[in-house]
């Protein structure tokens, strides 16, 4: 079908070109004092030729035009290209904790041209890094300029911005700007677990008793957990015999505040799993009720917390909580025992509890248990042959007494 309509279009131009040849036609233009005689065929021509030419034009044009934006765009992503490289290798230095590194590569800032996203967000990232450098370095005012410089796009990353500006502060003892920046994190996420514990921090470190009641209140009311982590001791500015800070890491703060309260038992119940599994909170918990004479609820409240999860050294600081009460502690040794048969710090502490309440004959027996468990070089021997010597001289027998006390010697560290 295509193939008859182009027949039938050269039929009709051949006929009408025929009948152009015999009468060509006549046209006259004049414009001013100009004045243009030809053939209507020729004027077609001309009028033909020139549109062509005028299209050829434009797409030379519009070919020139693209190559230079494609150049442009290339110059630019290059530009970009060499600033990810720039940042992924600070970002390297920081983790590494090589700080002067990292400002060096962070020593170019980015191209204030262009205004995407990826731009956008490049310059927020360097500002961020850039800002994160200067507090490690110490260099406080330099991380201030370079915040505020670049507020309106380090402030707008959700809400990691706030936050690590108000850990900045936190970590240099800035405590009232650290207060500002979260409650603005606040007003973008009211239910923000982290800035809620941080703040929780920042009022209990001022002792602001009734504010850090509020925040712990939102956290149990919205079921989120208070976070602890917090840096301590993370920089070389810290550790300055002039530096003072009243925030200390988030889990002795917590520990602060839980020791207040009347009921450690209830409290630990109440609390979230990660945090009745966190070793770091349970022994600060326990060592604030100890300065606060109640060495019975520590002691509660590590048992717990190994009824939760073992840990040797959470099960080494309840046994000289126990000593207060050494009864009890005796039989919740005992239980944890049946389970954990062939762990000879159990024994040990189980002999350490008896002999307390005077049961001479059960500490000897749980000492010996100890010492068949332990290997044989092991050292924590000579401390269970101390022990026995002991129980031994309770008994009054001394001769033994001596042996045990000779044998602890002999594998004690000289």
């Amino acid at each position: 079908m295509k193939w008859l309509w182009l027949l039938a279009a050269l039929i009709v131009g051949a006929i009408a070109g025929a009948g152009w040849l015999q009468d060509s036609g006549y046209v006259l233009v004049r414009f001013s004092n100009v004045v243009l005689e030809t053939s209507a065929a020729v004027l077609i021509l001309i009028v033909t030729v020139s549109v062509w030419a005028l299209l050829w034009v434009y797409q030379l044009c519009k070919r020139a035009l693209g190559a230079t934006s494609r150049l442009a765009g290339w110059q630019q992503n290059k530009s970009v290209m060499t600033q990810y490289q720039h940042q992924s290798k600070a970002l390297l230095a920081i983790l590494g904790g090589d700080w002067n590194q990292s400002a060096k590569f962070l020593g170019v800032e980015p191209s204030p041209d262009g205004d995407g996203s990826e731009i956008q967000q490049q310059r927020s990232i360097h500002a961020l890094l850039a800002a994160h450098t200067a507090h490690a370095r110490g260099d406080l005012a330099e991380r201030d300029r370079i915040v505020q410089a670049s507020e309106s796009t380090v402030l707008q990353l959700s809400l990691l911005g706030p936050l690590l500006v108000a850990q900045w502060h936190l970590e240099s003892g800035d405590i009232k700007t650290a207060s500002d920046s979260l409650k603005r994190a606040l007003v973008g996420d009211k239910n923000n677990a982290r800035a809620w514990s941080m703040l929780a921090s920042v009022h209990i470190a001022s002792e602001n008793w009734v504010e850090a009641e509020n925040c712990w209140s939102v956290l149990k009311k919205s079921g989120q957990p208070y976070n602890t982590g917090l840096r301590l001791q993370a920089f070389d500015f810290q550790r300055r015999d002039d530096f003072y800070n009243p925030i200390l890491a988030d889990a002795l703060m917590l520990a602060k505040f839980l020791a207040r309260r009347p009921s450690g038992i209830k409290e630990f119940k109440e609390l979230a799993l990660v945090q009745r599994r966190d070793v770091t909170l349970l022994m600060a918990w326990a060592k604030e009720l100890r300065a606060l004479q109640r060495d019975s609820e520590g002691a509660a409240v590590l048992a717990a917390g190994l009824d939760e999860t073992w840990d040797s050294g959470l099960f080494a600081y309840w046994s000289e909580v126990a000593l207060a009460a050494p009864q009890k502690g005796l039989e919740r040794a005992a239980a944890w025992s049946k389970n954990r048969s062939q762990d000879p710090q159990i024994q040990e502490v189980l002999g350490l509890l008896a002999s307390q309440t005077e049961q001479w004959g059960e500490a000897k027996n749980y000492f010996e248990a100890a010492l068949k468990m332990l290997p044989e070089q092991d050292g924590a021997k000579a401390r269970v042959y101390r022990h026995l010597a002991l129980v031994w001289k309770s008994l009054g027998d001394d001769h033994r007494a001596l042996q045990y006390f000779s044998q602890a010697e002999a594998l004690a560290p000289h």
